[in-house]
């Protein structure tokens, strides 16, 4: 029955969780990956509590046009925070893919490390508006979600009501 089929999953899902016959691996590192699209205040204030949380803290921008590409190297000495910056190549124009596999090779690297991932976002003043910001943030949350030994978290900047009352003048 039913109930003899939860029963049995809460019976494995115990064993599995418990301390007898187990001990802890080897502690990794832990890295800290900000992906970015781009320099601006949400990613600026994401770095900012990214070196709170470790020493090994880098950006990573996908390049998809070399001229963003570019920009953002400009001007990274003014506002990465001496965080190191990390440029993959994307040759089929995908942001996920690149990201994915650099996590995957972070991983590779300590594989009893964590890796943190702070997505920075920011908070849009009226709810329908969460339709038009942070996807790209959504779909790395979704592919990260069941990978061991992977954080992710957001870093919210909410937009200042002045800045909103001169978007909707």
């Amino acid at each position: 029955t039913i109930f003899e089929i939860t029963k049995r999953h809460y019976d494995h899902v115990a064993l599995e969780l418990s301390l007898s016959n187990w001990s802890p691996e080897a502690q990794g590192d832990h890295v800290v990956l900000v992906p970015i699209g781009g320099i601006q205040r949400a990613v600026v204030k994401a770095l900012r509590y990214a070196r709170t949380l470790g020493s090994d803290v880098r950006a990573v921008y996908v390049e998809i046009d070399g001229a963003a590409t570019e920009s953002v190297r400009q001007m990274w000495p003014q506002w990465g925070q001496q965080v190191e910056l990390v440029v993959l190549e994307s040759p089929f124009r995908s942001l996920m893919e690149p990201l994915l596999e650099y996590i995957e090779a972070v991983q590779r690297k300590n594989p009893h490390g964590f890796v943190t991932v702070i997505l920075p976002e920011f908070v849009p003043h009226r709810l329908w508006q969460h339709l038009l910001h942070n996807q790209h943030a959504l779909l790395i949350k979704g592919a990260l979600l069941f990978k061991p030994n992977v954080v992710v978290t957001s870093g919210v900047t909410a937009l200042r009501p002045a800045v909103i009352e001169s978007m909707s003048a």
